[in-house]
């Protein structure tokens, strides 16, 4: 259960050392700096950083008594809250700024993300940005593990629900005899038609089609090129509409 706290820690953009403070205050239940500090084996000054760090982002509470701050971990509500209070105000944001914000689609681009956290913020930002009842068109290579070794299966398992609410579809090309390896859940999480390209075309990278967007990225070592660009985008896409059309239905 501690693995699966970390992992959620980490996609909530906690450092690792951050991580530890967290869960060891919650094991003392309520704590100063200082019992925090011999807990987690790291200095008086570092343990009050952290902790007054995760105080302002709401994470954690405090009290003082007799010159001593206490510190105690916030309900999980309350975070969820203080997240959904952010939501609110990127939408009203948002609403105010739409006379003002010139769309980058108006611009061709080309972009290199080279770290885990790079490449896990872009894939969420190109999700969100993705239009309702789009189709993403990908080349998978299952067996690989591409996708987690840049992001934990909880972060993965939220967006694929994020695919189910905008009504996403995805078309999934993959290599030649790969399909047993592709785990249940993982189907049954999204709507998803999976194809088997013929014997002999070998692909171990992923590559992913959304309207004028293109990702090629591999997750060992971390990498990704993205291309937004109709003319080299379309070209690409006929390669893929080619394999399809050559390739076996498996779902």
């Amino acid at each position: 259960m501690i693995k699966k706290i970390e992992d959620i820690l980490k996609d909530l953009g906690f450092k690792d050392s951050e991580t530890r403070v967290y869960i060891f205050l919650t094991q003392l239940g309520e704590a100063t700096a200082a019992q925090v500090a011999k807990k987690a084996d790291i200095p008086r000054t570092t343990a009050i950083s952290i902790l007054e760090k995760l105080k302002s982002e709401n994470y954690l509470t405090t009290n003082r008594y007799k010159g001593v701050t206490y510190y105690w971990v916030e309900s999980p509500k309350t975070i969820v809250d203080s997240f959904e209070n952010k939501v609110e105000a990127a939408k009203n944001l948002n609403g105010l700024l739409t006379d003002l914000y010139r769309s980058e689609s108006n611009f061709p681009y080309a972009q290199v993300y080279d770290t885990k956290k790079a490449i896990k913020q872009f894939i969420e930002k190109t999700l969100i940005s993705t239009r309702k009842k789009s189709i993403i068109y990908t080349i998978d290579a299952p067996n690989r593990g591409n996708y987690t070794k840049i992001y934990s299966e909880n972060i993965e398992n939220t967006m694929a629900n994020q695919k189910i609410k905008k009504g996403i579809v995805t078309y999934t090309l993959i290599p030649f005899g790969s399909y047993s390896g592709i785990a249940g859940h993982k189907t049954e999480n999204q709507v998803i038609k999976i194809r088997e390209m013929p014997a002999g075309i070998n692909f171990t990278a992923s590559f992913w089609f959304i309207d004028d967007l293109m990702v090629h990225f591999s997750g060992n070592p971390p990498f990704v090129a993205a291309i937004k660009h109709d003319r080299i985008v379309q070209s690409m896409k006929s390669v893929y509409d080619f394999l399809w059309n050559i390739s076996e239905a498996k779902n």
